[in-house]
């Protein structure tokens, strides 16, 4: 409690204590007669009153600090709230680590994309990856299940040129395995109506498609033909199909299967905010293929 204030007693002007609102009656030496609201009167000594007065005093000076203390916290984490809300990517995130980066937390990019996905059937979250400039949206019970790695996602990813965003599944070890998506999303597009859905979007959002394993070995959809064209030498697949081409790849070659769009640099940190909305969009379109990867 404070020290003592010089607080004094006045006959016919009233104070309070733990009983109620009285009025002094008299002041006698050391002594007061004190009447209630409600009548009763007695005689009290002065410096006993003075102390519960002066408590009740400090008492209400620390009640309305205290609310000013919290109004003031409300205050300041609204305000740090609003500076955390995702105003867009700054030239700073582009680059190979996430090193004083705020854009993949869920109060960032990663969020503000989630929020924008479809959750029917799925609930999505997002999640930063290690120390990496990638953000990964995954249904919840996929990214808790054994090996989450290889559960198909969506993910975005930057370096120091350009924005990178679509869909990832792991092609396993054993083909066999229970665990990973590409064996139940490779048949899904074995059947000729999913496989020209997935080419309409790719020529829409000018997709590549590629193992990451070997990200420079991509393939594009063109509208000729209703194939794809590699994008080393700019070669025809003569199969014509997304499955066809990663059939190919070496059994003992790891096979990561990503369909992705790219955004420079400046045309990602020129779109602002509306880069989640922009992340969105594609993430929708392709959910058909996170939902049949997901069937395993």
């Amino acid at each position: 409690m404070e020290p003592s204030t010089d607080f004094e007693f006045n006959v016919d002007e009233q104070y309070e204590n733990e009983k109620g609102v009285f009025k002094v009656v008299s002041i006698q030496k050391d002594q007061m007669v004190i009447r209630w609201e409600d009548g009763e009167e007695a005689l009290t000594d002065i410096a006993l009153q003075r102390r519960i007065v002066e408590r009740r005093q400090w008492e209400e000076r620390k009640r309305l600090a205290d609310i000013k203390t919290a109004e003031d916290v409300r205050r300041k984490s609204a305000a740090k709230t609003r500076k955390t809300v995702f105003a867009g990517l700054a030239a700073t995130d582009f680059k190979t680590s996430a090193s004083r980066t705020t854009w993949r937390s869920r109060s960032q990019l990663g969020g503000a994309v989630t929020q924008k996905v479809s959750t029917d059937p799925f609930e999505f979250n997002s999640w930063a990856v290690g120390s990496q400039p990638e953000v990964h949206v995954q249904d919840i019970s996929h990214h808790a299940a054994t090996r989450p790695a290889d559960q198909p996602k969506f993910f975005v990813r930057i370096d120091q040129q350009a924005l990178y965003y679509g869909f990832r599944v792991t092609c396993p070890e054993d083909p066999v395995d229970a665990l990973a998506g590409w064996p139940a999303l490779r048949d899904w597009l074995n059947r000729e109506e999913n496989e020209q859905a997935v080419h309409a979007i790719a020529i829409d959002y000018h997709l590549l498609a590629c193992n990451r394993v070997h990200p420079s070995a991509c393939i594009r959809a063109v509208s000729d033909n209703g194939g794809w064209l590699s994008e080393e030498g700019e070669k025809p697949i003569s199969e014509g199909s997304l499955t066809a081409h990663f059939d190919a790849t070496p059994a003992a070659e790891p096979l990561e299967f990503e369909l992705f769009a790219t955004l420079s640099k400046d045309d990602a940190v020129a779109c602002g905010r509306d880069i989640a909305s922009k992340i969105a969009r594609l993430f929708n379109e392709l959910l058909p293929l996170y939902q049949a990867a997901a069937k395993h």
